[in-house]
């Protein structure tokens, strides 16, 4: 019995358990491209201010 068990719950799984749809590669590609032209410009703001704070207190401290 517990074998049958099993192999019904092998056989029976959803493709899609968490109810999510299903996006196709178009649609991922162009959310990819949507998400990198947001958060690619963003990261480079973030390094550039970092690189002024760095050098700001690199001068600081060697003055």
């Amino acid at each position: 019995m517990r074998g049958l068990a099993l192999n019904f719950a092998s056989t029976h799984q959803t493709k899609n358990p968490l109810g999510f749809s299903e996006v196709g590669e178009n649609k991922q590609l162009l959310i990819a491209i949507v998400v990198s032209r947001f958060f690619i410009p963003l990261l480079l703001q973030i390094c550039q201010y970092y690189s002024r704070l760095n050098l700001q207190l690199v001068c600081t401290v060697f003055s």
